[in-house]
C-alpha cells in the first residue's frame, strides 16, 4: 500500500492537473470572459449612442444648410402676379393651425435653381414635423401657405424633422426690430435677417439666426 500510493503522488507531481485545480481554472476563465464581455457590450453601447448622436448633428446641420442657401439665393426684389398685384420676395409667419403649447410657422420665398428656372420654396413647420415643399412657380391664383397652390406645377414635399415639439420664426426689419410676421407693414422687401427656433423630443432647444445680404 505504501509503494502504491508514493507512486500515485509521483505521478500526480509530475504532469497532472487534480479536480480542484481544473475548477479553479474553469472559474477563473468564466470570470474573465464575464469581465471581457462587459467591457465589449460598453464599448457597442457606447459606440451605437455615438453613432446616433452624429447621425442627430449631421441631419440638424443639413436642414439648417439648406434653410440658408435658400434664404441667401432669394429673389431680392417683389414678383408682379397677374401684372397687377406685386407680391413680397419672402413671406412668413405663424401658421393658420397654431396653438400656444407647440407654435408652428411657414416662410415661403421664390429662389433661383441651378437652371436659372425661379421655384417656390415653403419651409413649414406645424404638428411636431419640419418639412420643405418645392414647386415651380405659378403666376396665377397661387395661395401663400396653405398647401393649396392652385396652377402650380410639379410640387415635391420632404420631411426634414419628424420630432420637432416647438418651433418658431421671427423677421429682422430695417429698424432692428425682430417681427413675427413678415413683411407685415414693411415695404415689399426681403427682411434683415431670419431666426429660426426649433424645440426637439430629446434633444433640446436650437436655435439659428440666418443674415440676408
Amino acid at each position: 500500500m505504501s509503494r502504491a500510493s508514493r507512486t500515485t503522488d509521483a505521478a500526480s507531481a509530475e504532469g497532472g492537473f487534480t479536480l480542484l485545480e481544473i475548477l479553479v481554472a474553469l472559474a477563473i476563465f468564466a470570470l474573465a470572459s464575464v469581465i471581457a464581455y462587459s467591457g465589449l457590450d460598453s464599448v457597442a453601447s457606447t459606440k451605437s449612442a455615438l453613432d446616433k448622436e452624429i447621425r442627430f448633428w449631421r441631419e440638424l446641420g443639413m436642414v439648417f444648410d439648406r434653410m440658408e442657401a435658400d434664404f441667401l439665393q432669394s429673389v431680392p426684389h417683389p414678383l408682379r402676379e397677374n401684372q397687377e398685384v406685386l407680391l413680397p420676395p419672402l413671406r412668413g409667419g405663424k401658421t393658420g393651425n397654431s396653438d400656444v403649447d407647440s407654435g408652428g410657422f411657414f416662410i415661403e420665398l421664390i429662389r433661383q435653381d441651378e437652371s436659372r428656372a425661379q421655384v417656390r420654396i415653403l419651409y413649414l413647420c406645424e404638428q411636431g414635423r419640419l418639412m420643405l415643399r418645392v414647386s415651380t412657380v405659378s403666376l396665377f391664383g397661387t395661395m401663400v401657405g396653405t398647401g393649396n397652390e392652385a396652377g402650380a406645377g410639379q410640387i415635391i414635399d420632404m420631411p426634414l424633422l419628424q420630432t420637432v415639439e416647438r418651433c418658431e420664426t421671427a423677421f429682422l426689419s430695417v429698424s432692428n426690430a425682430w417681427l413675427a410676421e413678415w413683411p407685415g407693414d414693411q415695404a415689399l422687401a426681403r427682411p434683415r435677417a431670419i431666426l429660426v427656433r426649433l424645440a426637439l423630443a430629446g434633444q433640446g432647444s436650437f436655435e439659428r439666426v440666418f443674415y440676408l445680404p
